[in-house]
């Protein structure tokens, strides 16, 4: 009886290891599809609070605006895997999203790309 059960939970910890891979791939797939959202008022107002002012707050949005709108008109130039890899690093679990991050990252890595060998 105690052999059935060690098999059985063996089995089911190994579909769940499998469930969760293939999750985490689909997630990435989902993050290379298309330009991702991210709350830039609510970053902005995080970034910007030591400096106490509106201005730095509104160059901010307008600074992170213009990165998502180089990002939208590019996104397809970027490799699938560098697009998956950017956002997943750029998308932390603290919540610090930054299109400029993103849009830095993926320049960085097609530059790399470019580098003889």
């Amino acid at each position: 009886m105690r052999g059935a059960l060690t098999i059985n939970m063996t089995r089911f910890m190994m579909v769940l290891t499998a469930s969760a891979a293939v999750s985490i791939f689909m997630f990435n797939a989902t993050f290379a599809d298309d330009v991702p959202r991210f709350d830039v008022k609510r970053n902005c107002n995080v970034d910007v609070t030591a400096y106490r002012g509106d201005v730095a707050n509104k160059t901010c949005v307008a600074d992170e605006q213009r990165a998502r709108k180089t990002l939208v008109a590019q996104w397809k130039s970027f490799p699938s895997a560098s697009r998956a890899q950017c956002t997943q690093m750029v998308s932390d679990i603290s919540g610090s999203q930054s299109y400029i991050e993103l849009l830095t990252c993926l320049q960085m890595a097609q530059d790399v790309k470019k580098l003889p060998k």
